[in-house]
């Protein structure tokens, strides 16, 4: 297999990772966006105030794009060295890491969809739902640290 077909190979994998990171990032950030505009309705007709603080919430998932990008920018160095030929470890942490990132993004969404149907009907419960998303976050991040090792 010739070098331009290599990294060719090697390059699908990073934009794997980055693809599959912004698609899970995209449904998490929605998912817990609908519930977020649900709260506020109901606040709004009960008369009441609407927690700006719900967008905490509704960004949560986006860091997984981060991740993502880090994953990407690791195997494209990975792919940028001398002699490189190692394309299908590239290729499939591209696809796998981004899918385990995706993942966490989208239950890191569903996550903070139940926190914002909570905090917006009672008022409360705003750090523990976060630590709950932090542990989904965490996922994301072994997925990522684990898998740039496997490239580096």
């Amino acid at each position: 297999m010739d070098q331009q077909t290599i990294t060719t190979l090697a390059k699908m994998g990073a934009a794997a990772a980055l693809g599959l990171s912004a698609v899970g990032s995209a449904m998490g950030c929605s998912t817990a966006g609908m519930a977020a505009i649900g709260a506020w309705k109901k606040a709004y007709l009960k008369g009441k105030n609407a927690l700006f603080t719900l967008l905490v919430f509704v960004g949560a998932p986006i860091a997984q794009t981060i991740y993502g990008m880090l994953l990407m920018n690791s195997i494209l160095s990975a792919a940028a060295k001398p002699n490189f030929t190692n394309w299908a470890a590239c290729l499939g942490v591209g696809i796998f890491g981004g899918l385990g990132i995706m993942i966490s993004a989208w239950y890191v969404g569903k996550a903070a969809a139940n926190a914002s149907n909570a905090l917006g009907e009672t008022g409360k419960g705003l750090v523990n739902s976060l630590m709950v998303l932090g542990v989904g976050e965490t996922v994301a991040l072994f997925v990522m640290v684990f898998s740039m090792m496997l490239v580096s």
